[in-house]
């Protein structure tokens, strides 16, 4: 009977007519987002979703119960733009919508969210075994950007390219680059100051303070370069975020098809993929020419011998540079909103630093992660979060969470908000700034309690320098400079930008230095007289 009904004339329009319709809703919406009376993309939708969830089971271990979802949505389910430029609304909603954890749609992928720290340990202990989403479950563009960088490639190929990129920025490198890198600090900032950008009275702490990781970057890669490079790095800057803006926006650029079609993100690529290519091959003739000592010469020698590929090289060079530009700003721009806003730690700093420098151990200060000027940059990340959300990585073997049997190579996400404010660990106070409570925490017991440079042995290449570069700036800023809050001020954020940046001034006067007293006995005088 069943047969004879799928056979039938009606039967066959309709099932040959419905996928082809779908696919016509799919290709518009994804094209020209907007354009379609929104019942169709919801069919669509919900058609995705049956078939998704179906595709993915997740269930309780004892009941058998679905682990709670988000229905998915065409085209991009939870991710980008939900994921991380609306994260900090959606972390709070998306939690009491369905609890502890749940399972979202990056795409087609599914992710799933951890949110309490007592979830964390059993699926990062061993996250250097772990894999990186492909292409961060972002998509075709990005893919073609950083698919093939040190962040998001998964073992055996994370360790190998690991061990050539990371010489610039392992802990011995970084220590010993600390007093260079404090210089670079002072001379920006004050150069800021020269040309008029904090002069003013203001700081706006991200556009002021952007450049500054960016430069420092370069120069633990390139090393001293002359203006003509300078320049064209430079000029890279803002195709560049064109790009990534493209990328994390989702829409038709997650799917490879998109490769065929004119768009302005293709013409980009291109053109920034040809210009950085010949960027770096031109920096690595000028030091070889000169028999310099650079990062970058034993990177393209790793290259010459097969250790690397060039697409590993430059893709992480970008990461490094260019996407972790967005990423090193959030970290930094916040601190000096904080003691702004709170100007009894921004004098418990100062004098801190003061003493410090009193005692001649400036540059062990800044080495050191037991100040309080650590505490208070901890405290920063711990209220301001980089993302909503984290890179999503799967575990090599199933994983048990909350009741529910997550298959291996299923992608888990941290929600940073839940795990790093709403936690009870953080109570009584928690979304109050206030740095001593780092001063009493084990830094073992922190491992899982706070979202920072990940979790686990699988960390942040460039969390060393990262440090190195907050604190030297922070210093700068409290020893020379009164912070405090404009009236009437909004902690606006940037809503163009996936990483957490601050879209507003604050007041920043410089501190004059104090003219000792000059006392004259009677000799001066009378010569004066």
């Amino acid at each position: 009977m069943l047969a004879q009904i799928l056979m039938s004339p009606v039967a066959f329009t309709v099932l040959t007519l419905v996928p082809g319709l779908l696919l016509v809703i799919a290709l518009i919406e994804g094209l020209f987002p907007g354009r379609l009376p929104p019942i169709f993309v919801d069919i669509l939708s919900r058609t995705l979703n049956t078939y998704l969830t179906w595709r993915y089971p997740i269930q309780s271990v004892t009941e058998g119960v679905s682990i709670p979802s988000c229905p998915y949505r065409w085209p991009n389910g939870q991710g980008d733009k939900a994921k991380f430029f609306d994260g900090i609304e959606n972390s709070q909603r998306w939690e009491s919508d369905y609890g502890q954890v749940y399972r979202i749609w990056s795409g087609m992928k599914p992710e799933i969210v951890l949110t309490r720290p007592d979830q964390l340990q059993s699926i990062f202990f061993d996250s250097d075994q772990h894999s990186k989403a492909t292409n961060n479950d972002s998509g075709y563009l990005l893919g073609q950007l950083l698919g093939q960088c040190v962040g998001l490639i998964s073992p055996p190929r994370w360790q190998a390219v690991r061990a050539i990129m990371e010489g610039p920025f392992r802990q011995r490198s970084s220590q010993n680059k600390a007093v260079h890198i404090h210089d670079m600090v002072n001379s920006f900032i004050e150069t800021s100051f020269q040309k008029g950008l904090i002069s003013a009275g203001t700081l706006h702490p991200a556009r002021d303070l952007k450049m500054l990781p960016f430069w420092i970057v370069c120069d633990l890669f390139y090393g001293q370069l002359p203006a003509k490079f300078t320049e064209e790095l430079r000029g890279l800057i803002t195709i560049r975020e064109g790009l990534m803006k493209h990328a994390m926006s989702g829409g038709i650029v997650q799917f490879s098809l998109s490769r065929m079609l004119p768009t302005e993100a293709n013409r980009d690529l291109k053109i920034f993929k040809r210009q950085w290519r010949r960027f770096n091959s031109e920096i690595v003739l000028y030091w070889r020419g000169r028999k310099g000592d650079v990062p970058i010469i034993d990177m393209y020698d790793a290259i010459e011998t097969g250790k690397v590929s060039e697409e590993e090289v430059l893709q992480t060079l970008d990461e490094a540079i260019f996407a972790n530009l967005d990423v090193t700003t959030g970290g930094l721009s916040w601190n000096p909103v904080f003691l702004a806003a709170y100007p009894e730690c921004q004098e418990t700093l100062r004098q801190e630093i003061i003493q410090a420098e009193k005692d001649g151990r400036r540059d062990q200060y800044l080495q050191s992660s037991s100040t309080y000027l650590q505490a208070c940059i901890l405290e920063s990340s711990r209220l301001k979060p980089l993302a909503a959300f984290s890179v999503p990585q799967s575990a090599p073997t199933d994983r048990v969470v909350s009741g529910y049997n997550i298959p291996a190579n299923t992608n888990f996400v941290v929600d940073s908000y839940a795990v790093n404010i709403r936690s009870d660990h953080w109570g009584p106070d928690n979304d109050t700034y206030r740095p001593e409570r780092f001063l009493a925490q084990d830094n073992v017991k922190l491992r899982y309690l706070f979202w920072r440079f990940g979790f686990g042995p699988r960390q942040c290449m460039g969390k060393y320098v990262t440090d190195i570069i907050i604190r030297a700036a922070v210093v700068n800023l409290v020893q020379n400079y009164n912070l405090r809050l404009l009236d009437q001020t909004t902690w606006s954020r940037d809503k163009s930008c996936w990483i957490t940046h601050p879209d507003f001034e604050i007041g920043c006067e410089r501190i004059e230095p104090e003219t000792p007293a000059v006392h004259l006995d009677v000799a001066d005088v009378e010569l004066m007289g």
